[in-house]
Order: C-alpha cells, then structure tokens, then sequence
C-alpha cells in the first residue's frame, strides 16, 4: 500500500519529527527535548552538530564541494593516510565509498580478485547491508528471503557457520572458499560479541584454506566497541576490514582496508565510485578522527559502556546483557517495542530494537555523561518496576 507522502513507505517511523540536535540531546519538531541513546542507528558517534565538525564541512564547501575519484585530491589522501595509521592491524590501503554495503561489496569484489574463488561464509544472524548480494549472503534468513526469486537464492555459492561455534569453521571453510565475513559484534542481531576463541579460530583456519577474512566493522568500528575497532580490541588481524557509520561523524562514507597481500591486486577498474571519497566526506572523515583523538571519546565510549553494562545487570527485569562499548544490547520479558515506547514518551529517551523482539539496543553518541548514562539507566529501572 502507498503512503499518503512522497517518500515510501520502507519504515516504521517513529511518532515524532526531528528538527535539531547538540551533543547528545534531540528535539522534535515541538520543541521537546530527548536524550538520544539510539545515535542515529550508531552513526552519530561525535553526537549532534559537533560545531568543530561543522565547521570542517563549512570551510571544505567554500573550497572545493565535489570533484570526482578521476583527480587527486589533498583532502582525500590526507584523509587516506589519516585512517589506515589509525587503523593499524595490518592494513596499508583504502578505497572509499558511500555506505557499509558498498564497503562490503567492495570487500567481497577483492576477495574473489584474489582467491579466484566463488563461495562467501558468513556467520549465522551476520548483517551486511541491503543490497541483493549482501541480503543474499548475509546470516539472518528474512532478508536472504527478499533476495530470492521464485525460492531460488540470488547467490548459490554461500555457506553459514553457527555463531561463535569454534569447531564449526574446521568443517565449513575450506579451498573453495573466497572469504568468510564476519561483524565482531553484530548488531542487529542484538549487539552480540563474537568470543576471542571463535575469532581467532576464523583466522587459522582462513590462512590454512588460503580464503581471506572480512571484518565488517561498519556498526561496530570506528570507536564504538572502546577501542578504534574490534580487531584492534581482540587482537585479531583481517584480510579486510570495512568502516562507515560513525566513520564521519554522520556525513555518508564508506571504507574498504586491507593488507599488503590484497593492495599487490588492486588495479585501475577494479572498484569505482562517483561520489567515493569526495572533499565534503574526507573532510568530515579527518574532522572526526581529530575530534575523537582531542576529546579522548573513544576512551570514554569505553567507560560509559562499562558503566552501562553493569547497571544494566543490577537492573531487576533485565534478563541478559550483551555487546561492547556503546554498542549494547539487553533482554527483558517484556518486548522491545514496548521499553523503547516508554523510554520515548515517559521518559522522552530514545533507544532501538533489533531482530529479537525482546532486545532493545542502545549505540549513543561517545560524548555521552555518565549522569546521562544514569538517567538512561534510572528510567529504565523505572519502566521494569
């Protein structure tokens, strides 16, 4: 059925408009103020209207607002050189696009250039974006669901392993395979960390079969989990590893990095992108690495998760805590729809759900307070009471 609106109807909107943010506030369109524990869906890492950020965007668009991936541009390798040091773990290059799903589509696309192989691994409840390709391999059945036609698959050379089963990849990734993709923690599975153990046991068993390993890092990294990604928490090196999100702060960017081993590939043509790495993202991009390192937020993601997480398990009603950092999620018996409904309109916080119907998920802006981290936590006592 049609909305009455222009746009389609692809969401379930919430009853509320917004019109403006600062920091970790929110208001809507009649001018009430909410606590923003959901950033955007973990894009807002910086929070809202970082005037140092905006300023980076204002002063690029007075300079130089777009040029295309056929010239060479400071803005863009500074911002290049910026993000791969700050990476580390192994990566020496980058190719910048628009989104998590180009980054992981580029990251598969550079997986089978070397392996010259077809089957993608992915890990039961893995999400990697919206695209055909992606829904088709991902790990969560409904949207494998909406990239089939006539009950057959889009892709046929996929293979899924059991999340965090240790033994499972010895049986399942073998020559055949190109790549197994990964998100260290999932989210919309409902901020679930993958162990160290089953990490690791990725890694050995991909450098045995000669396929490569993806970290899709576009929820979890850049600075969310505590440290600048997950691979650099857990000390497990990728093949790739992919960005967006809070990458920029909020302005649409996607990274693809990887090791030497895969860059010695890479030659004109292989990856494209118009709008890729523009001056108003890599500008956003160097903005926002800037502001994490002077404000210390990553730092600070990391202590107020650890704040949160253990007031969740003090909380009475809350069955299960799960994630890392600003990444997290809990379980209560009363359904996720129901908690984010009273934390928005009695207690006017905003949190999200996931796809278990009884796990909301909270990813708030790094600057979070630790009073706002109480009041969050002191509703939702309430709300469970």
């Amino acid at each position: 059925m049609l909305s009455t609106l222009p746009e389609l109807p692809v969401y379930n909107l919430w009853p509320l408009e917004l019109s403006r943010g600062e920091g970790c506030r929110i208001w809507d369109a009649n001018g009430r103020e909410y606590l923003d524990m959901y950033g955007g869906h973990a894009v807002a890492s910086l929070g809202h209207a970082h005037p140092v950020w905006a300023e980076a965007i204002a002063a690029q668009a007075r300079s130089l607002t777009f040029y295309s991936n056929v010239a060479d541009l400071a803005v863009r390798r500074d911002f290049a050189k910026r993000l791969v040091e700050r990476v580390g773990v192994g990566m020496v290059g980058v190719f910048f696009s628009n989104s998590g799903a180009e980054a992981n589509e580029n990251a598969l696309t550079l997986a089978r250039t070397v392996t010259g192989r077809k089957t993608v691994v992915s890990v039961e409840g893995g999400f990697h974006g919206r695209t055909l390709l992606l829904s088709a391999i991902g790990g969560i059945e409904g949207y494998r669901k909406r990239a089939a036609a006539g009950g057959e698959s889009l892709f046929l050379h996929r293979r899924e392993l059991p999340f965090d089963d240790i033994d499972a990849p010895d049986a399942i990734v073998d020559e055949d395979v190109a790549a197994v993709i990964v998100e260290p923690v999932q989210g919309i599975a409902g901020a679930r960390p993958c162990s160290h153990a089953f990490l690791q046991a990725l890694r050995k068993r991909t450098r045995d079969t000669g396929a490569l390993l993806i970290f899709d890092e576009v929820q979890c990294g850049a600075g969310r989990c505590g440290a600048y990604t997950v691979a650099e928490r857990e000390d497990v090196f990728p093949d790739i590893l992919t960005l967006a999100k809070g990458l920029a702060g909020g302005f649409p960017v996607g990274a693809t990095l990887c090791t030497q081993a895969v860059a010695e590939y890479v030659e004109p043509g292989l990856l494209g992108s118009t709008f890729g790495g523009g001056p108003l993202a890599s500008a956003a991009g160097v903005a926002t690495l800037d502001i994490l390192e002077k404000e210390n937020l990553v730092d600070n993601a990391r202590s107020r998760g650890e704040q949160i997480f253990r007031g969740l398990e003090a909380i009475s009603g809350v069955l299960d805590v799960r994630g890392r950092g600003l990444l997290l999620g809990f379980r209560t018996e009363r359904p996720s729809k129901e908690i984010t409904a009273a934390l928005r309109e009695e207690h006017a916080i905003l949190a999200g759900g996931c796809m278990e119907a009884d796990v909301t998920r909270i990813l708030p802006p790094f600057g979070l307070s630790e009073s706002e981290a109480s009041r969050f936590l002191e509703a939702l006592s309430t709300i469970l009471s």
